[in-house]
């Protein structure tokens, strides 16, 4: 019984740390921000706003990095749900 008393606190401990974890990515920052500026580039997107923008490369570099799926195919889900 004792040992069920000491191991509460350090069950308590592990559940907060892993709920105040925040998530992680595979891709690295640099690569959301040079994702963004050449999809600025791109003329068939001018006047998007950059939120817009962001979400689109987000959603693409997770689905590319994380979830290991086609470029090609990433790019075309994520434009459906961020410029549609």
């Amino acid at each position: 019984m004792k040992i069920l008393k000491n191991l509460v606190p350090l069950l308590l401990l592990v559940w907060i740390l892993i709920l105040f974890t925040p998530s992680t990515r595979a891709y690295e920052q640099d690569q959301l921000a040079e994702c963004m500026l050449s999809a600025k580039e791109n003329a068939l997107i001018k006047g998007v706003s950059e939120k817009s923008i962001e979400k689109y490369c987000d959603c693409a570099l997770n689905l590319i990095f994380d979830q290991k799926k086609d470029i090609r195919e990433s790019g075309y889900e994520c434009a459906n749900k961020s410029f549609g």
